[in-house]
């Protein structure tokens, strides 16, 4: 094929959005992928189903040609591995003599997904995939193979993203998709759209220039600091936060812990899950003199954790952060629906999951989980004789009768060391889930519901509960996710909650559910945040080659030329 010929095929007009129809009817079927499963658009049809796909012919001509063309001089591309990828005269990724394969669809809508979400594609890559023609001829089937593998070795993550100095895979990134078990996520790994990554990845240069640079400032004591006091530990404070960018400048007296001062403390303290009152106690002092190691290690750690949700990312999906303890409900990126919530303690953690909520039950009734029962809810009624019946708790025997709690002899019962009973507490202002939670099938039978004990909420750490996400306002949250049906609005949840009667209310659209553990992320203002790894699943990570090694531990410097910082985390 002459090099002319090229030309016509890489200047079609069609755009990246139209190229794409949907993977089979069998990745259909695999929830985890829904991310990468766009709603079915006018675009290439793909090849039928074969028992056996007919090769493409002619590939490593294709590779010759497309090199001699200089279409990609301006690309890094493994000409020879390229070359030996397709030596063998193996199965085609992207093409079929019939059209784009399944996988050559993905492709196309997944580079555009990862350049929305924030990932720099390289240019002409982006160009040179959104002119891929609609349909594949038999004889461009060799060119347009050839051609989306270059583009997708040069754009890949591994290739243009990741940090430090890694070697280019070239095309083992093409022998690892062939060889991969579940080829639509690793694509996805290689061009991830999920947002939250993208804006943590964005901060990551300037973490790397904090650890470059020697650090920041420490602040020395443990004692209180609040506004209005005066002193060298003031001064240490308003360096260090000088250093990250929270405070823009030094005041006229460095030593006054003035409102200038105070407004960069409460930004830190909020950007850290702190009490933001602006007094500067033991907590706050602990997060300040986190080192830039540390905090490099963490944006890493928690990239990597990113990176791997990513593939099962929906465009709209429920997001509960443990560390944070809070609840948002996110649109293509953006936070439509915001809660705090409260989490399992350490001895009873909240579980990591995906699900799907696909119910929200008003004046839910709650069957006591064995081990609460055994544990807590006994304690309670040895602690406070008739908390079963002040709580409206029925005791059943395990053949379903039931028994008036006075008759039973509870401490006998705990000294001997069993419980033969279930517990089931009644709908109403005494129910632990509060009046409203959220069913969602689990193996761990953790749900997300109210609480009748909301002060809960004023604490700063919230990790208490027995495994299950309580939120601050149940039922703000089950509105918002039944609003679909117009028949359900705010008065009638209302009502319905005060007619005490328990009531289901299915999701219009089911709404994908993500419990997951991420200590380090950047919101959507640009605010880098990091929080305590409260249940130790923080493993060490090894900064990688590439990375300048750090100065000297930056000095107690007053001046306002010791940091040219911005804010923590800024992608701006």
């Amino acid at each position: 094929m002459s090099v002319s010929h090229w030309g016509g095929l890489l200047v079609a007009t069609l755009s990246l959005g139209l190229v794409a129809s949907g993977l089979s009817e069998a990745a259909y079927a695999d929830k985890d992928q829904r991310n990468v499963i766009a709603p079915a658009v006018e675009g290439p049809t793909e090849a039928p189903p074969a028992a056996v796909a007919p090769a493409i012919v002619g590939l490593p001509e294709a590779v010759d040609q497309l090199q001699q063309s200089h279409q990609l001089a301006a690309l890094p591309v493994d000409w020879a591995g390229l070359k030996s990828f397709y030596a063998s005269e193996g199965p085609a990724l992207w093409v079929t003599p019939a059209g784009y394969s399944a996988l050559g669809s993905l492709l196309v809508r997944q580079v555009q997904k990862a350049a929305a979400a924030g990932m720099t594609v390289p240019a002409d890559v982006q160009t040179l995939m959104g002119a891929l023609p609609l349909q594949v001829a038999p004889e461009q089937a060799a060119d347009t193979e050839v051609l989306m593998s270059a583009l997708y070795m040069v754009g890949a993550y591994d290739v243009t993203n990741a940090p430090g100095i890694k070697a280019n895979p070239g095309a083992g990134l093409l022998t690892s998709l062939r060889a991969a078990k579940d080829q639509a996520r690793m694509i996805a790994m290689q061009y991830p759209s999920f947002h939250m990554f993208w804006r943590l990845h964005a901060a990551l240069p300037t973490y790397i220039a904090y650890y470059e640079r020697g650090g920041w400032p420490t602040v020395s004591g443990t004692e209180k600091i609040e506004p209005g006091d005066k002193g060298p530990r003031v001064k240490q404070v308003a360096e260090r936060l000088l250093a990250t960018g929270e405070l823009p400048m030094l005041g006229a007296d460095p030593e006054l812990y003035d409102p200038a001062l105070e407004v960069a403390v409460k930004a830190f303290q909020k950007a850290h899950g702190l009490n933001d009152d602006g007094v500067i106690g033991k907590r706050s002092i602990e997060e300040m003199n986190v080192s830039a190691q540390e905090r490099l290690e963490m944006v890493l750690l928690n990239l990597d954790r990113m990176r791997a949700e990513s593939p099962d990312m929906e465009d709209r999906f429920v997001f509960v952060n443990i560390p944070s303890t809070e609840l948002r409900i996110i649109d293509n990126g953006v936070t439509t629906y915001h809660a705090n919530a409260i989490v399992g303690r350490v001895a009873r953690k909240t579980p990591l999951l995906k699900s799907e909520i696909f119910q929200a039950k008003l004046n839910p009734d709650w069957s006591v989980p064995a081990k609460i029962a055994r544990i807590d809810m006994l304690k309670h009624e040895l602690e406070e004789p008739g908390y079963f019946a002040n709580k409206n708790v029925r005791v059943y025997t395990s053949d379903g009768r039931q028994v008036d709690p006075r008759s039973v002899n509870w401490k006998q019962l705990k000294d001997g060391g069993s419980f033969p009973y279930r517990l089931k507490q009644d709908a109403g202002p005494e129910n632990a889930l509060g009046p409203m939670k959220l069913d969602f099938k689990n193996d761990y039978a953790v749900f997300i519901h109210g609480t009748s004990t909301p002060k809960l909420f004023e604490k700063q750490d919230r990790f208490f509960s027995s495994g299950c996400v309580r939120i601050d306002d149940p039922l703000g949250l089950a509105t918002f996710l039944i609003q679909d049906d117009p028949a359900w609005t705010r008065a009638r949840v209302d009502e319905t909650i005060k007619g005490g009667k328990t009531t289901y209310v299915k999701l219009v659209r089911p709404i994908p559910l993500h419990i997951v553990y991420m200590t380090a992320w950047v919101d959507e203002e640009g605010v880098a945040n990091f929080r305590n790894d409260v249940y130790k699943r923080d493993p060490n990570v090894s900064i990688p080659a590439g990375l300048a090694n750090p100065t000297l531990i930056a000095q107690q410097e007053s001046g306002p030329t010791a940091t040219t910082g911005g804010r923590q985390g800024s992608n701006k």
